[in-house]
């Protein structure tokens, strides 16, 4: 017969008293207890137990010196435990109900990272993301000497990427199903809005080629216009493609619109 071993049964005691001083003080009624022991889950970074705790205080202190700092450590515990919205909406609370407490800057950049933790891969829906930016742009114009400001745009940037990336992905799909007018006006509208798009060279010539494209599938009156259309857009990005890829091929583009454009007016 197997005896437990002496280290075996410590930890086995020590777990079960432990366990049993944290529901007897989760239980009670001593507020201080329980204040000191969230800190101490808190700070061990074990905040599914200081949830609760933090939880029960915060809605007695409020509004007092100690309710403030109590509310401090709230969302931090939801942001731990991954409850990323009730997170945020706590943060925010905090900068709101707090605006000149030490720790309402930090709140508030908590708030839109809360965002930035929640937005998904660039394949799905990027309300989150936008969400983040947002966030972010509040916290460097509430707080903008702030160290956290270069963070903050940091962030920005890698969540404007993902819409980047988003977005020329929703663009290119049109020119893959072969809907060259639709893939055409998306291009030049993402453009638009990603003047420093990575990939501005590819976006650049996809515009041309679906204007071409349109051109060439076009009845034969619209023809014309269409193959004007794909030369002016031509001359208007070819200093994207220069030292590209995509530089001999747009050049191509370019050269047989003027052709069949030269042979279109003879004949008219």
């Amino acid at each position: 017969m197997k005896f437990a071993s002496p280290v075996f049964l410590f930890i086995s005691f020590f777990l079960i008293s432990s366990c049993s001083e944290y529901q007897e003080v989760l239980k009670g009624n001593d507020l201080g207890k329980k204040y000191e022991l969230a800190k101490t889950y808190y700070n061990k970074k074990q905040y599914y137990k200081a949830l609760p705790l933090f939880e029960e205080l915060v809605p007695v202190y409020k509004g007092s010196k100690e309710g403030e700092e109590m509310y401090y450590y709230l969302p931090f515990c939801y942001y731990g435990t991954g409850e990323y919205i009730v997170a945020a909406y706590h943060f925010k609370n905090f900068f709101a109900t707090y605006p000149t407490s030490v720790h309402a800057e930090e709140c508030l950049f908590m708030n839109a990272k809360c965002y930035m933790q929640m937005s998904p891969k660039y394949e799905l829906s990027q309300e989150f993301t936008e969400k983040a930016i947002n966030e972010f742009q509040l916290f460097t114009n509430s707080f903008p000497t702030s160290p956290l400001v270069s963070q903050a745009n940091e962030d920005i940037d890698q969540m404007r990427s993902k819409l980047q990336v988003k977005a020329f992905a929703s663009a290119k799909l049109y020119f893959q199903m072969e809907n060259y007018k639709a893939s055409a006006v998306a291009l030049a509208n993402l453009i638009r809005s990603y003047p420093d798009l990575p990939n501005i060279a590819e976006a650049c010539f996809l515009i041309v080629k679906s204007d071409y494209l349109y051109a060439l599938n076009s009845i034969e009156g619209k023809q014309k216009d269409r193959y004007e259309k794909t030369i002016s857009v031509y001359n208007q990005y070819k200093d994207k493609f220069a030292g590209t890829r995509y530089e001999k091929e747009a050049k191509n583009l370019f050269d047989n619109s003027t052709s069949i454009l030269n042979k279109l007016n003879i004949h008219e």
